[in-house]
C-alpha cells in the first residue's frame, strides 16, 4: 500500500503539471487533480515527516522507494525535472494548497528561476547542493574546497568504535554522528573526497580506516540515489558500525600477515552476528547499524554469512554496505597483499553484479567511480 500511495503522488504530479500545461488555470481537471495531489502529498509528508523525491536520468526514487518502471508518464516527469535542473525535491509537513499550486504551476510554466522563488515549505535543486532552495546551484558544482576531513575523521573514529564496543554509552553513538555529519559536508564541499578515497590506502588501522571508507562510500551512494538526509546519515552511522563485531575477534586473526586457516576464518565470520549483538545493547537511536552489522556479508543472492531461511529482502543501507566494503577491502593494502588498481577491481566486482551485488545499485556505484 505504501508503495501505491507513493507512486500516485509522483504520477498524480506528472498528470498535474501535463493538465497545467493544456488547459486553463480554472479548468475543473486541473482544480480536480491539484487537489488530489495537494491530499496526497500532505499525508505522505505528515507520514514521512516530510516528502523526499529524487529524479534520476531513468528511475525516480520517492523517500527510499525506487520506481524504475519505464512507462510515460515517469519518463515525461523525469524529463521535466532534467529540463529544469531538478534533482530532488523535499515537501515540508504542512504545506498549503496555495503553495502547491504555485509549485506546480512553476514546473509548468517555466516561469522564473530558482533564485526568484520564495518557499516556505519546498526545497528542490540538484542532490548534491543546498540547504535552501535560495540557494540552490542549478549550474556547475562549485570548486573543491581543501580539507583534512578524513585525517581528522580516521583518529575520532578509532577511538568512538572502541568506547562504543566497551561501554556502550549514546554519547559515544552521538559521536558517530557528528563524524557521519562531516563526511556528508565534505562531500557537497569538496568535490574531490571520492578522488581521494579512490586513492587512499590503509596500511595502518585497517578496520577503523576501512570502516571510514565504507561510510564515505555509503554517504555518497545514499546521497545518489535520493535518500533523504536523516536516512543517510543513519545508513552512513550503520556502515561506520558495520564492522563493529570485529572489536570482539582476537587481534591475531585481524593482524595476521597471511590468509587465515578455515577455522580462523570461521572465527572472523562470527563478526556480523556478534557486532549486530553488540548494537542491539547500544542506543544508536535507530535499529539499521544493527540490521548493518548482522547482513553486509549476506549477498544478493542469499549466499554468504550469517546463513539466513528467510528470503526477506536485505535493506537497501545494507546492500549500499556490502558493495563498499568489498571495493575498500580490494583497493586497500594488506599485509598478505597489494592493493589493486581501480581497474582491476571493479573488474572483479563485475563478475558479482547480481549474485553479490544487488544490480542497479552496483551500477550506480561504479558510474559513481567513474
Amino acid at each position: 500500500m505504501t508503495r501505491d500511495s507513493l507512486y500516485q503522488v509522483v504520477s498524480d504530479l506528472a498528470l498535474a503539471i501535463q493538465c497545467a500545461s493544456a488547459y486553463p488555470e480554472n479548468h475543473p481537471r486541473v482544480q480536480e487533480i491539484l487537489v488530489r495531489l495537494h491530499n496526497r502529498v500532505q499525508s505522505e509528508a505528515s507520514r514521512l515527516l516530510g516528502l523526499n523525491i529524487g529524479f534520476f536520468h531513468d528511475h525516480i526514487v520517492v523517500d527510499e522507494v525506487p520506481f524504475v518502471e519505464q512507462n510515460p508518464t515517469l519518463t515525461r516527469l523525469t524529463e521535466r525535472m532534467r529540463e529544469k535542473g531538478i534533482e530532488k525535491i523535499l515537501v515540508s509537513e504542512g504545506i498549503t494548497y496555495g503553495e502547491w499550486k504555485r509549485f506546480v504551476y512553476f514546473l509548468a510554466e517555466g516561469t522564473g528561476s530558482a533564485s526568484e522563488q520564495l518557499w516556505e515549505s519546498i526545497v528542490y535543486g540538484r542532490i548534491a547542493g543546498a540547504e535552501s532552495a535560495s540557494d540552490v546551484s542549478l549550474g556547475p558544482a562549485p570548486a573543491s574546497l581543501p580539507t583534512d576531513i578524513m585525517d581528522d575523521a580516521t583518529k575520532a573514529l578509532k577511538d568512538v568504535l572502541g568506547s562504543i564496543a566497551t561501554e556502550r554509552k549514546r554519547s559515544r553513538v552521538e559521536e558517530g554522528r557528528d563524524i557521519v555529519s562531516s563526511i556528508m559536508k565534505g562531500l557537497r564541499q569538496e568535490g574531490q573526497l571520492i578522488e581521494r578515497l579512490i586513492r587512499l590506502q590503509g596500511h595502518d588501522d585497517y578496520t577503523v580506516t576501512h570502516s571510514l571508507n565504507v561510510c564515505v562510500l555509503v554517504v555518497a551512494q545514499a546521497n545518489r540515489i535520493g535518500l533523504p538526509e536523516k536516512r543517510v546519515r543513519e545508513a552512513g552511522l550503520a556502515a561506520m558500525l558495520h564492522d563493529i563485531g570485529k572489536e570482539t575477534t582476537s587481534s591475531e586473526i585481524l593482524t595476521k600477515p597471511g590468509r587465515l586457516e578455515m577455522g580462523e576464518f570461521e572465527m572472523m565470520k562470527r563478526h556480523p552476528v556478534a557486532g549486530a549483538k553488540l548494537l542491539r545493547k547500544v542506543d544508536c537511536g535507530t535499529e539499521l547499524p544493527m540490521i548493518v552489522a548482522f547482513e553486509h556479508h549476506i549477498k544478493y543472492d542469499r549466499t554468504g554469512y550469517p546463513k539466513v531461511r528467510t528470503r526477506e529482502p536485505l535493506h537497501v543501507a545494507s546492500h549500499m554496505t556490502q558493495i563498499a566494503d568489498v571495493y575498500d577491502a580490494l583497493r586497500s593494502h594488506r599485509p598478505y597483499r597489494a592493493s589493486m588498481e581501480l581497474e582491476k577491481t571493479l573488474t572483479i566486482m563485475k563478475a558479482g553484479r547480481g549474485t553479490e551485488f544487488e544490480p542497479r545499485l552496483f551500477d550506480g556505484f561504479v558510474e559513481m567511480l567513474s
